[in-house]
């Protein structure tokens, strides 16, 4: 692979916010002005620079089988618009992990999961248990406590506990 290629990666990593990226969200900023590496290529140089640690992959589709491969498409790239990107994850090794880096990522995640939880009773399939959508209910609740408690200690303003 191209040292422009790693070198772009690297200072990718360097300024992101997250830290821990998405492979998938750098390739796809990387495949926007150039027609290759394929998403594997890219993956496998990236994970292979001795600069970069591997984080634990996702994959946001799992669990969705019972949905059409365009309704699991269609909600995958949903999914990649709000940064919910499936795949393994990766970092800077030289890039420390500060407690405001880590305030910040719960913070978003948290919101990221509420919205997720919220899309999916959204798609749920009409024949649902009632029980399992209590479940579901009883989750989203969760997620906005938690949200309060970021707030109360600080890592959130007053106003968002109102979305």
């Amino acid at each position: 692979m191209t040292t422009e290629l790693l070198e772009w990666v690297n200072a990718y990593l360097e300024k992101d916010e997250d830290i821990v990226v998405a492979i998938k969200k750098m390739w796809n900023e990387w495949s926007a002005a150039h027609e290759e590496p394929s998403l594997e290529e890219f993956s496998a140089a990236v994970l292979a620079d001795p600069r970069n640690e591997a984080g634990r992959g996702v994959d946001h589709r799992e669990g969705m089988d019972w949905m059409s491969p365009e309704e699991r498409a269609e909600y995958e790239r949903e999914m990649e618009e709000k940064g919910f990107f499936s795949g393994p994850r990766v970092r800077l090794k030289s890039r420390e992990i500060t407690r405001e880096h880590i305030a910040r990522m719960i913070k978003k995640h948290n919101e990221r999961m509420e919205w997720a939880l919220k899309q999916a009773r959204e798609v749920m399939p009409e024949d649902i248990s009632e029980p399992q959508e209590g479940e579901l209910i009883d989750l989203i609740e969760k997620v906005k406590e938690f949200r309060k408690e970021l707030r109360k200690l600080g890592l959130e303003a007053e106003d968002e506990d109102k979305k």
